[in-house]
């Protein structure tokens, strides 16, 4: 199992893969943790040493580009997304890797009973706007924003990635149509750096579904 972290400006990284390490080595005996770190970061945290890790350089302002490069790094059949900033609850990892038994991809997601948005009124406006054109659009994810979710790896071959704007996510659903579940999420608050989304970036990612 495979699980990539995207990491851009993150500050509180070495303390994320900590707790990252402690919620996974108990319940996985067979992983290995891909960071992808991009070639304009203005802050270099230390990075611990820590079992089957490994730093991988990406080109270009993108946490799609960290995702789509790690995809072809990973040697697990399955892999798992999360953002480097705590703000997904990383203790639900195994429980979606089991779900890989029976399902080809498990999303988390805020608005399934029990997750929750646990974020100021305009992001969650700008949150369930895009979820209404991604729905129009085809997708079948009850929260297409989401950044947190596992996929097995086979369902990765069958897309033809374009990228949209940091959904890798909502593009493997809309192109691959994989076996599909969602478990709700509730996620934290950003122990450090901040989020990447925004009303612009939301914008661009429309544009990019339209013309997939």
């Amino acid at each position: 199992m495979s699980i990539i972290v995207p990491a851009k400006n993150e500050p509180d990284l070495g303390n994320f893969l900590l707790r990252l390490f402690n919620a996974i080595r108990s319940e996985i005996a067979d992983y290995e943790v891909i960071i992808g770190m991009g070639d304009r970061e203005e802050l270099f945290p230390d990075i611990p040493s820590l079992p089957n890790q490994r730093v991988i350089k990406t080109y270009g302002d993108s946490l799609e580009r960290s995702i789509l490069t790690g995809f072809s790094f990973a040697r697990g059949s399955r892999i798992v997304v999360c953002d480097a900033d705590d703000y997904h609850p990383v203790n639900k990892i195994p429980e979606m890797v089991r779900l890989l038994d029976t399902y080809e991809m498990v999303v988390g997601s805020r608005y399934v009973p029990g997750g929750e948005l646990n974020m100021s009124w305009f992001r969650s406006l700008v949150s369930r706007c895009f979820v209404f054109y991604a729905h129009l659009l085809g997708s079948r994810l009850s929260d297409p924003m989401t950044g947190f979710f596992a996929v097995r790896k086979d369902v990765i071959d069958r897309v033809v990635f374009k990228p949209f704007t940091w959904k890798v996510c909502l593009e493997i659903d809309m192109k691959a149509r994989p076996k599909l579940a969602e478990i709700p999420i509730i996620p934290g608050p950003r122990v450090a750096g901040k989020s990447k989304t925004s009303l612009k970036t939301g914008l661009k990612l429309v544009r990019d579904m339209v013309g997939r």
